[in-house]
């Protein structure tokens, strides 16, 4: 396995993490922690696609941005989906550094079943890049063989 693919897995693991935590965060009512980690499980998600294209940021807004310009525009990435990750990452920044915002309960519980669905959206699309990946390596097995018979 590559780096990368290790680094894809890697990511999508601490998704998965993130997303972990949600309930009981819920439960114990820490709307800000909450929201700050579905945005976290669906920035790993996302920073793990970028990979499968060999891109980084170094930046939050540099997610955002790439995964516009190489996955929406190209018409590879759901636009309602992108819409609500800019939105969560907006909803997170207000939480974590205004000074008088204090998610409530009801707008928390609107962010929860979205994140996951794109946190879902973004697995498949990772799993279609490692069963191509796997295709291709066995297609380039195929044509070795064929080459030296």
């Amino acid at each position: 396995m590559s780096r990368r693919d290790e680094a894809i897995k890697i990511k999508m693991e601490k998704s998965a993490a993130f997303m972990g935590e949600v309930d009981t965060l819920l439960q114990n009512k820490f709307y800000n922690t909450l929201i700050n980690r579905l945005y976290y499980s669906c920035f790993h998600a996302t920073k793990a696609l970028l990979l499968t294209k060999d891109l980084v940021s170094k930046t939050h807004s540099g997610v955002v941005s790439l995964l516009n310009q190489k996955f929406v525009f190209e018409n590879t990435f759901d636009k309602q989906h992108a819409a609500f990750f800019k939105k969560l990452m907006e909803e997170r920044v207000e939480d974590d550094y205004g000074d008088f915002m204090i998610a409530n309960e009801t707008e928390v519980i609107g962010f929860i079943e979205p994140a996951k669905q794109y946190v879902e959206y973004v697995s498949k699309l990772i799993k279609d890049y490692f069963a191509n990946q796997r295709n291709e390596n066995t297609s380039e097995s195929h044509n070795n063989d064929a080459m030296k018979n």
